[in-house]
């Protein structure tokens, strides 16, 4: 069995249970295959100064190193360059650990090129370790606040030398991979997408006196849902009869526009961030999702939204448009409310051409644990026997 060691750049941990969920669930599906360890370093606010501690976590199927930090220095310029030491120092030390505890890897595999990948060059350069890199980070994209086109110098250089020095890229849609190509590195690419826990997204028939839209996401200003909030107004107006569902961080910002726009509690329910399970529980009793970001590059909840079989009403940003088709939703120009209305009501003037059923298997074969993790497999496979 291959031994891989996976270094995150986002985790999930005690500094924010949700960053990089998604790379979890994408060690769950690989874990199956693999001797899988993966080292995710964060610093901690909250901690002393110069204190580090190391957590290891067995899972059935892999292990986890998660290592917390504190600052360095009570000053901002002197903390960012003693935090960027910290941080490689913490990297070659846990190394060493890990081969002792978990064995020499036969490779390693980067998720979020920037900062876990500097450790990864360093192997290659030093024991010639083989490499890949997924990414995920749509701040590749010009319209991303922040972005690779507008950061420190340096650490974009050391991102991409990363990717350059990387055996072979995972982007998760077509569209990242072009244009990681086009306007940061040149690197060969296979397309592998984000993953979905099937366990808890699936179909699940059910009867509701009203069409339900829901929302879940950061409610941040890319998400939009001032707009979707303006949106769904005016289609009630128009004779509409619908829900919609909005979960998420709430801003008090939303909640006034709500009133201003007297969108009563029976019209639309807001729910603060709820757990992965939750969020699947929610989807099972709603007829659709609704999004309308500015930019992305392929939210998991549109992966999992089709899991449970819903139809997708979503903006054209990103790679969006290599999932979404005539048969599983509507795509909308981003920003255009108007035209967000118009696919709001045809959607529910037509919801009986959806068959949820097929939509849900459908995705099921391309986004679940089992299928992500052999395309995974196979690349190491090749890489590894070629």
């Amino acid at each position: 069995m291959y031994n891989v060691l996976w270094l995150a750049s986002w985790y999930p941990s005690k500094v924010d249970s949700f960053a990089g969920d998604f790379i979890e669930r994408h060690s769950f599906a690989v874990g199956s295959f693999v001797k899988l360890t993966v080292l995710f370093i964060v610093k901690d606010e909250t901690m002393e100064r110069g204190q580090s501690i190391v957590e290891k976590i067995q899972h059935n199927n892999h292990v986890v190193y998660k290592v917390y930090y504190g600052r360095s220095s009570r000053y901002s310029l002197l903390e960012r360059i003693l935090s960027y030491r910290t941080y490689r120092q913490l990297q070659k030390k846990m190394y060493k650990q890990i081969v002792s505890e978990m064995g020499k890897p036969d490779l390693v595999h980067v998720h979020v090129a920037m900062k876990a990948g500097m450790l990864a060059s360093y192997l290659k350069r030093k024991f010639m370790i083989p490499y890949f890199v997924t990414e995920h980070w749509s701040g590749y994209f010009k319209e991303s606040v922040p972005n690779v086109y507008s950061g420190n110098w340096l650490i974009n250089n050391q991102n991409k030398k990363v990717l350059n020095h990387a055996n072979l890229l995972f982007p998760v849609t077509q569209n990242l991979g072009n244009t990681i190509n086009k306007y940061f590195a040149k690197i060969k690419y296979v397309v592998i997408p984000n993953v979905v826990n099937t366990d808890l997204f699936f179909y699940k028939p059910f009867q509701s006196e009203k069409f339900r839209f829901i929302h879940p996401s950061s409610m941040d200003d890319n998400k939009n849902p001032k707009g979707i909030l303006r949106a769904c107004k005016k289609a009630k107006v128009m004779g509409y009869d619908f829900e919609l569902l909005m979960v998420g961080k709430l801003d008090d910002s939303i909640l006034e526009m709500a009133k201003q726009l007297d969108l009563s509690k029976d019209f639309v329910t807001f729910k603060p961030a709820i757990s992965y399970a939750e969020v699947a529980k929610e989807m099972q009793h709603s007829s659709a999702l609704l999004l309308f970001s500015g930019f992305e590059s392929l939210p998991c909840v549109i992966l999992e939204a089709f899991c449970c079989g819903l139809p997708v009403i979503s903006s054209r940003v990103g790679g969006i448009d290599e999932v979404i088709d005539k048969e599983n939703g509507i795509l909308v120009e981003s920003g255009k409310v108007e035209e967000l209305v118009v696919s709001i009501c045809k959607m529910i003037d037509n919801y009986a051409d959806y068959n949820r059923h097929s939509i849900a298997q459908k995705a099921a074969q391309k986004f679940s644990y089992g299928v992500v993790g052999q395309q995974y497999f196979d690349q190491y496979k090749q890489l590894l026997n070629p």
